[in-house]
């Protein structure tokens, strides 16, 4: 009986067994509880101290440039036509060529105007030796004074069919109204011609006239002489630097927009007459506090930024206005050079403890796949 029971000694081991497992359980049950104690305090604590990184309030110039589409037009521009009816004799000009004030373009047939002339000068000639004669006999007092008269007038008539037929020979020559370009020739020698008849066109175009329209909100802003840049889709790369030189009187009531007009050096003939160009207006410059985009909170209709006193994160409210890529303007709230937060806004509240790790040094630049390795876009 008493060996089927077992020793005392093997029930103590087992007994001790028994309380080191439990005791063991315990201890670690314990542990973990402290553990997960410390963890709010921990994260509370870190919270107290969120990392940020900071930029100064500055200037910064808002005022954008106005994009537009334009219109190239010769400086000066003509159609070459005639102004009589007549057939065409001569042509001394080849397509392209640049041509001076005077020069002669083109002839016309002069056969009939050319016998005019002759006629009247003949006449004059004839009353001038006629008038001679009766002056001496006027003086002796063989002829009278009417028939001198007489003379005289008919004189005055012939210089006057002089001057018609001259006039009539000078409209059968065709010259250059000013310096420039001609374009293609449109006729051939013997061709019939009439008013309207487009003989060629004669353009100017080392110095073009750009025609575009600047919205009404824009008119305090720009003025003759405001800078401008036209760019051309069929010539890439380039830049053409010109100046505002008018605006129209009057606004389209339809559109709200002004016409206006640039001139633009083109030494090389690059832009052509009807050529669509994009201008860009460079308003004059409007400086005003701003602040990176990033750091602007919004709660509401309300925009809220972050300072820094003592070492504690401060909200201020402020009110916005222009903006642009990365930029804000301040139109109220903050004064000039005060230290913002840029960085490290997320579950930021007010009076929250920040640690300072650095200054905000811009936006990252956009990925660009054009250059090589997708280096950032400049």
């Amino acid at each position: 009986m008493s060996e089927a029971r077992p020793s005392a000694l093997l029930r103590f081991f087992v007994f001790l067994v028994i309380t080191a497992a439990v005791g063991g359980g315990g201890w670690v049950y314990w542990q973990r509880q402290q553990q997960a104690a410390a963890e709010p305090k921990m994260a509370a604590k870190a919270k107290g101290a969120a990392l940020v990184t900071t930029a100064k309030v500055t200037k910064d110039n808002f005022a954008l440039d106005l994009d537009a589409i334009g219109t190239v037009q010769s400086f000066e521009s003509a159609d070459i036509s005639s102004n009589v009816t007549e057939h065409v004799t001569e042509l001394s000009f080849q397509d392209g060529d640049f041509v001076k004030k005077g020069t002669v373009l083109a002839k016309l047939s002069d056969t009939e105007e050319q016998a005019m002339l002759a006629s009247a000068k003949a006449t004059l000639a004839e009353e001038e030796r006629e008038i001679a004669r009766l002056r001496n006999l006027v003086k002796d007092g063989a002829a009278p004074e009417a028939r001198l008269q007489e003379r005289l007038t008919l004189s005055d008539i012939a210089k006057q069919k002089i001057n018609e037929a001259e006039a009539r020979l000078a409209d059968r020559v065709i010259t250059a109204p000013f310096d420039g370009w001609l374009g293609l020739r449109r006729i051939s020698v013997g061709a019939l011609v009439s008013p309207g008849t487009i003989i060629a066109s004669l353009d100017k175009i080392d110095v073009v006239k750009i025609d575009f329209f600047v919205p009404e909100t824009y008119l305090g802003s720009v003025k003759p002489g405001t800078a401008i840049v036209a760019r051309a889709e069929t010539v890439k790369g380039r830049r053409f630097e010109g100046k505002l030189a008018h605006l129209d009187s009057r606004l389209d009531p339809l559109t709200r927009s002004v016409a206006a007009r640039a001139e633009v050096a083109n030494p090389d003939l690059t832009l052509k007459p009807g050529m669509l160009v994009l201008v860009a207006l460079r308003v004059e410059p409007r400086f005003s506090l701003a602040v990176p985009e990033r750091s602007l909170v919004p709660i509401g209709a309300k925009a809220y930024v972050f300072t820094i006193a003592d070492g504690k994160a401060k909200r201020v409210e402020v009110k916005t206005g222009l903006r642009k890529p990365g930029v804000v303007e301040i139109v109220s709230g903050l004064p000039e050079g005060e230290t913002i937060i840029a960085d490290g806004l997320v579950g930021l509240q007010d009076n929250a403890a920040v640690k300072v790790t650095g200054e905000y040094t811009g936006p990252v630049k956009a990925f660009n796949p054009e250059q090589p390795g997708g280096a950032a876009q400049e």
